[in-house]
């Protein structure tokens, strides 16, 4: 019987009992089995001090991203072009409250994991552009409803639009 490979933990912070990590590696890994990048992502549990949540459920809670950091090209102080080459593939699983856990683990087991998959399988040539790209996801706990937002670096957005610009129009 083949072991099942797990999508390794990069780094797990500790969060107050109050509140709850929804879904885990071994879920992550499973429905992600099979995706190019499978062999280079890695999963971060993170918690950022949620202060501002405690004025009640107004705001929606982060609960996963999906996200792709390529290298990025800076100035020095002599004006320089310099290149940091720092590719990465991530899972960041932010905690929740530990009453919405059940709730929002459903939600990220049967509606999240299918769209960062397929925005994987969308994005295998990433690796080779400049910048970030982001798929997150909230939690809207009024509406019950959760939602996806896309994101991208200046220098991801420069380099499509040149590319495209590029393209012989027929």
């Amino acid at each position: 019987m083949e072991r099942e490979k797990i999508i390794p933990t990069r780094r797990k912070t500790k969060i107050p009992h109050l509140l709850s990590y929804p879904v885990g590696a071994k879920a992550i890994s499973g429905a992600l089995t099979g995706v190019p990048q499978f062999d280079q992502l890695f999963i971060e549990f993170w918690f950022w001090n949620q202060l501002a949540r405690l004025h009640g459920t107004a705001a929606p809670y982060s609960i996963i991203d999906a996200e792709y950091s390529g290298p990025r090209r800076h100035l020095s102080k002599s004006n320089h072009p310099f290149s940091q080459d720092a590719r990465r593939w991530a899972i960041i699983v932010h905690a929740v409250p530990r009453t919405l856990r059940h709730q929002i683990q459903t939600r990220i087991v049967n509606e999240a994991l299918p769209v960062i998959r397929a925005w994987l399988l969308a994005n295998p040539h990433s690796a080779e552009r400049e910048g970030s790209h982001r798929l997150s996801f909230s939690f809207d706990e009024l509406n019950d409803e959760l939602k996806c937002e896309e994101h991208a670096s200046i220098e991801w957005q420069t380099r499509n639009q040149n590319a495209e610009a590029a393209e012989p129009r027929p």
